[in-house]
């Protein structure tokens, strides 16, 4: 980030805490009709693919808005920022919760879709805030353990959503997360009271943002973030489903089992940086190709084992290298572009991860639908992963490339 800040490493430490919880409860909420999919199509009277668009409509959310965000974020004051966009959040979850006790799918669709617009204007200032609020040779740890409240919601969704929806409801769960955030920045806002937290320097000039938007690396990592973001979905989306259709799992164990790969990614997104910066000099690239070379046989293992010791083992290394990989495009596209614009280079990354992530729920839907099996799917995440591989191989490190349009 280009500011600073006088804040003690303990407060950096609550600030931080206080914005996981709210991410965290914000994507339990973005996944959580994964978890409980086959009682959310009988409630509403729609198919398995129709409740995936539940999932994916928040992420076309987060799509649209990717940029603006990255805008927003560095004309506007985090803070102010973070606080307006969880009343936000917390009046769309109110429609959602409305709409699913009515039967109202398409009010419903409309309310998670403004759901992901508010998440990634939030989502973008949160990592403003943290990475501002601790010393700059610190920034890397903070950042990493926001990042984990991603995989920790996804997690968090999967075991507790289906024990919610025997009993509350499934629109039920939509109200504890939806609460879950709103307290946690409430209580962010508390404890930022009176201090100075400066997450930029000058304002970036309009020429600042087009070469964002013209610097092909930019966009080639934003490429990687849409196939480890599709990959994230993928498993995230359908892995409680396929347990329960291909192993017999009951809706609370397949989401029990199902909650192991975000969790392990949790642990990979925290380490990933480390090590790059410890052991790696910095260099991102080897740990982005890394992954993609990993998690292209993985996805292959996955689709035909049939042993449930197994497939756990091969969903903790799954879970693992993918996150890992994940958790470095964030410092891998920033360091393509001035540090006026970086919050608009994530915007670049968010809006093709996002845009990944909101097709794979989508498609792997159909492909399961039309095909009666999974085969299909695994073969759509296979071609993502191998892409993504080959994209990673020519990707350099940021210190490496040659200036854009030499």
């Amino acid at each position: 980030m280009g500011g600073a800040s006088d804040v003690t490493d303990r407060r950096a430490w609550m600030i931080t805490g206080w914005l996981w919880l709210g991410v965290a409860g914000i994507t339990t909420y973005e996944i959580a009709p994964a978890s409980v999919l086959r009682l959310i199509g009988a409630d509403l009277g729609v198919s398995q693919t129709g409740v995936s668009w539940l999932v994916s409509v928040f992420l076309l959310g987060m799509v649209v808005f990717s940029l603006p965000a990255g805008v927003i974020t560095d004309r506007l004051e985090d803070r102010w920022v973070i606080v307006a966009m969880a009343g936000l959040y917390g009046v769309s979850v109110g429609w959602a919760v409305w709409a699913s006790l009515a039967g109202a799918y398409w009010w419903l669709v409309g309310a998670r879709f403004v759901g992901g617009a508010v998440n990634v204007v939030l989502w973008t200032a949160a990592v403003n805030v943290v990475g501002a609020t601790f010393a700059r040779t610190r920034q890397g740890v903070g950042l990493g353990l926001l990042l984990t409240s991603v995989p920790g919601g996804f997690a968090i969704a999967h075991a507790v959503t289906p024990l919610l929806a025997t009993t509350v409801g499934w629109p039920g769960s939509f109200v504890v997360y939806g609460v879950m955030t709103v307290v946690a920045i409430a209580g962010f806002w508390a404890g930022t009271r009176g201090l100075e937290i400066r997450t930029r320097t000058d304002p970036p000039d309009p020429a600042a943002f087009g070469e964002v938007l013209t610097n092909r690396w930019v966009w080639a990592v934003g490429g990687l973030g849409f196939a480890t973001f599709s990959l994230n979905l993928f498993f995230n989306s359908w892995l409680p489903t396929y347990l329960v259709d291909e192993f017999g799992l009951s809706l609370a164990q397949g989401g029990a089992f199902a909650a192991v790969f975000p969790a392990i990614g949790a642990v990979a997104r925290i380490t990933s940086g480390s090590i790059s910066d410890r052991f790696m000099a910095g260099r991102r690239n080897p740990i982005v190709l890394g992954s993609f070379a990993v998690i292209v046989p993985l996805v292959a293992v996955i689709a035909a084992v049939r042993s449930l010791v197994l497939l756990l083992l091969a969903l903790v290394v799954a879970g693992f290298v993918t996150q890992m990989g994940l958790a470095l495009l964030l410092p891998y596209v920033r360091e393509f572009v001035a540090e006026s614009v970086t919050a608009t280079a994530v915007g670049v990354l968010n809006v093709m991860g996002f845009l990944g992530a909101f097709l794979t729920p989508v498609l792997t839907g159909w492909l399961i639908e039309s095909t009666g099996g999974y085969a299909a799917a695994f073969g759509y995440a296979f071609a993502i992963a191998a892409a993504g591989t080959l994209l990673a191989w020519v990707v350099p490190e940021a210190r490496d490339a040659e200036p854009d349009g030499d």
